[in-house]
C-alpha cells in the first residue's frame, strides 16, 4: 500500500499529520508553530516533528463514533497513531484562532497594517 507525505505535528501531547501538499508555510509563533494550510484554516502545533513519505492513511470513520470533529484519516508512524487532519476542514483544537492571524510569524502579537 503506496502512502502520503504528511507534515507530523505535536499539539496538546498528541501527534497529528497533515498532507505536506496543503502546507504552504511553517512558522516558529511564541513557544510553537503557525502552519498555514492552502485552505483557510491555519493551525497551531506545540512541536513540529517533520515530514514523512510513504505513510499509510485508513479510513477514519471509528473516529467520529469517539470524537465529533472531522478528520481525513489514521495512520501510524513508528508505534505512534496518529490522527490525519482534512485540511479543509481542521479539528477546532488545532485551529488558530481568527483573532491571532494579526499576529507576525515571529510571534510579535502587534496587529500589522492590512
Amino acid at each position: 500500500m503506496s502512502g502520503e507525505r504528511l507534515l507530523l505535528l505535536r499539539r496538546g501531547g498528541g501527534l497529528w499529520g497533515v498532507a505536506q501538499a496543503a502546507v504552504r508555510e511553517v512558522a516558529r509563533r511564541g513557544r510553537g508553530y503557525r502552519v498555514r494550510l492552502a485552505g483557510e484554516h491555519d493551525l497551531m502545533a506545540d512541536d513540529v516533528v517533520g515530514v514523512v513519505a510513504d505513510v499509510p492513511v485508513r479510513p477514519a470513520g471509528v473516529v467520529s463514533r469517539y470524537w465529533g470533529e472531522p478528520a481525513g484519516g489514521l495512520a501510524v508512524h513508528g508505534a505512534t497513531p496518529l490522527v490525519v487532519v482534512d485540511p479543509e476542514r481542521p479539528p477546532r483544537f488545532l485551529r488558530l484562532p481568527r483573532s491571532d492571524e494579526t499576529e507576525t510569524s515571529d510571534g510579535d502579537d502587534r496587529p500589522t497594517d492590512d
